[in-house]
């Protein structure tokens, strides 16, 4: 099984292609949301992205996302992609597809980390153009699941909260297990 695994492996890195070994770099900005938040407004976010061409139609990608929380919440994610272009062209507009799976981590000021997975999948359409100029812009929907959550010990006395320290000296996460979707617009030099 292992040998026919890395057989598999080098079948698909030799693969001839003028644009296997392509490197595209850039950043990226849009909007999150997940399911139980559905009635809220979206959380922004920022993020930066490398994609490495394995073959002509095939690139592995690495996202690294900051969301941007109303409160004291610091989220990042850090996503593996795998990407396939549809189009013909490498050049004008390429439809894609994608897939791919990895870690979200959230702190704020109160409660320390919570952990989680995701796996996602989704659409978009890049425009490249011939100086190496990329531009585009992509759905996703994945499933996040949270992995750990910190234990959070409330002041009481008795069976009541101390009057003194009401909820505000704990904040929840913004990141909640569930259905996932962001929509994004990227610009990228493709070397």
């Amino acid at each position: 099984m292992r040998l026919a695994r890395g057989l598999a492996l080098a079948a698909l890195l030799s693969c001839p292609s003028a644009f296997a070994g392509s490197i595209t770099v850039g950043v990226g900005a849009g909007v999150t949301q997940d399911g139980a938040n559905a009635t809220q407004n979206p959380l922004t976010t920022e993020s930066v992205f490398a994609r490495v061409g394995l073959t002509q139609r095939f690139a592995a990608e690495l996202d690294i996302q900051k969301t941007n929380a109303a409160d004291t919440t610091d989220m990042k994610v850090v996503t593996g992609l795998l990407v396939l272009d549809l189009g013909s062209n490498q050049l004008g507009l390429v439809p894609q597809l994608f897939a791919g799976a990895g870690i979200d981590r959230s702190t704020n000021g109160y409660s320390g980390e919570t952990d989680g997975h995701h796996f996602e999948a989704g659409a978009g359409l890049e425009y490249r153009a011939a100086g190496g100029l990329t531009i585009g812009a992509r759905f996703h929907i994945g499933q996040r699941t949270i992995d750990s959550t910190p234990n959070v010990y409330y002041a009481t006395s008795g069976t009541s909260a101390v009057p003194c320290c009401g909820g505000d000296l704990w904040a929840p996460s913004s990141q909640n297990e569930g259905e996932v979707r962001s929509l994004d617009a990227y610009a990228g030099i493709r070397f």
